[in-house]
């Protein structure tokens, strides 16, 4: 996903899209990546449920057929649900080029996250 996906970058955290096959992308999915340097099981459960919830109340967020991969930073465990929300709404309009782009790719290559062309070994 990080080889072939658009990032966006925020203070608490970094946001990875990729395009899904034309014949799946029904809605956008998200996924999340909360390592133990963040806090421990807890702190990183309630990261994921904070950060899931906003997702959830913001289906505008991403355009449909993308993949979101969310990626906490430290500190992201100190956030509440409208600090999330605010800080995605500062990434929004960077992280809907990089979906432009990434969906524009996919339209003119036919490549998606699971269909990587690769050079022979």
């Amino acid at each position: 996903m990080q080889a072939i996906g658009q990032r966006a970058s925020t203070t608490h955290f970094v946001l990875l899209v990729a395009a899904r096959e034309p014949d799946r992308a029904a809605c956008a999915r998200v996924g999340f990546v909360v390592t133990k340097k963040v806090g421990n099981a807890v702190q990183r459960n309630r990261i994921k449920r904070v950060c899931r919830e906003c997702f959830r109340m913001w289906p505008e967020l991403v355009p449909d057929g993308i993949d979101l991969v969310v990626i906490a930073r430290g500190g992201a465990d100190e956030l509440g649900l409208a600090e999330v929300r605010s800080e995605w709404e500062r990434a929004r309009p960077a992280l809907l080029k990089r979906c432009a782009a990434v969906l524009a790719s996919m339209a003119s290559t036919g490549a998606t996250a699971g269909n990587v062309s690769r050079a022979p070994k």
